[in-house]
């Protein structure tokens, strides 16, 4: 994925220094060309940012999602989106 994406898309820009951060590291080691590699790099940065103190609330994870997902085709996007509302579910019943 191109960091540029994440410095120029004008809904990140209230997000805090140390989160930016977490997303252009998260941004320089995806590829983010599929779903599954959005998903592995959501995966490793939120347990990097666990870490280190840093939390991301729901909307600007819905956020990142939305940003992460607009270097993939259509297709991709729905896959996506399909793995994300299966892992919400599995979330809720637990």
């Amino acid at each position: 994925m191109d960091p540029s994406i994440l410095l120029n898309n004008a809904n990140l820009k209230n997000i805090s220094p140390e989160k930016l951060k977490f997303l252009m590291e998260m941004a320089n080691k995806s590829s983010g060309s599929t779903p599954q590699d959005m998903m592995a790099a959501l995966m490793a940065a939120s347990s990097a940012a666990q870490k280190s103190g840093v939390g991301f609330d729901s909307n600007e994870r819905d956020l990142i999602i939305e940003v992460l997902k607009q270097n993939m085709s259509k297709d991709d996007q729905k896959k996506a989106d399909l793995i994300l509302s299966m892992m919400k579910g599995r979330n809720q019943k637990k």
